[in-house]
């Protein structure tokens, strides 16, 4: 009899565990600065497996970033930010260098593959204007190598080719890049500058 209780409360205790409400952790971590938010991805890992292979190889690689913005609408952006990067190995000293296309380019050198991933995040601002501090919303990265004609010509120096861009997100005539997609939300303005208070 004693057994059975103690079977019964162990069980119990098992369910209700189950049962309790566990916080995920973030996929994407916003923060604000001045009117842009800048996110973080500590899960997202881009360079390592056949890419960082392919660097270390002396093969160059472009990196298509893609960050939206969603408010009234989970299907269509508020706000879209982009930017491609392009990454190179140093074999000799054993590290990375990472440079935006567009101008004004940014670059950085020396860095590691976790270091490379925080500074392309870093650089990927998307705006907020217009955003009410108590509105909600979500944001969505998505990172692709760019790959193919299509890939070549969304972005230069000028800016943003919207119909290429389409081309190249919907994959039409070319084999699925690799892809890295992460959402999360919902997240409010206010709440990000209250985490900003010490």
């Amino acid at each position: 009899m004693r057994r059975w209780v103690m079977a019964w409360i162990g069980g119990t205790c098992l369910t209700a565990g189950l049962l309790l409400p566990v916080e995920q952790p973030l996929s994407l971590r916003p923060r604000a600065a001045a009117q842009d938010v800048f996110v973080a991805a500590p899960d997202l890992r881009v360079i390592e497996g056949a890419l960082a292979e392919r660097l270390k190889n002396g093969v160059g690689v472009a990196l298509d970033y893609h960050l939206a913005l969603f408010a009234d609408s989970r299907t269509v952006a508020r706000k879209r930010s982009y930017e491609r990067f392009t990454l190179s190995y140093d074999l000799w000293e054993e590290n990375y260098t990472v440079s935006t296309l567009r101008n004004p380019r940014s670059a950085a050198a020396r860095l590691g593959a976790r270091e490379v991933e925080k500074w392309c995040l870093d650089h990927l601002p998307v705006a907020t204007a217009g955003l009410r501090a108590d509105e909600p919303f979500w944001l969505k990265l998505e990172v692709r190598v760019a790959r193919g004609k299509a890939s070549e010509e969304w972005l230069s120096e000028e800016g943003v080719n919207l119909g290429r861009l389409i081309d190249v997100l919907g994959g039409k005539g070319e084999k699925k890049p690799e892809e890295w997609v992460r959402e999360a939300g919902p997240f409010r303005l206010q709440e990000l500058a209250q985490a900003r208070t010490p």
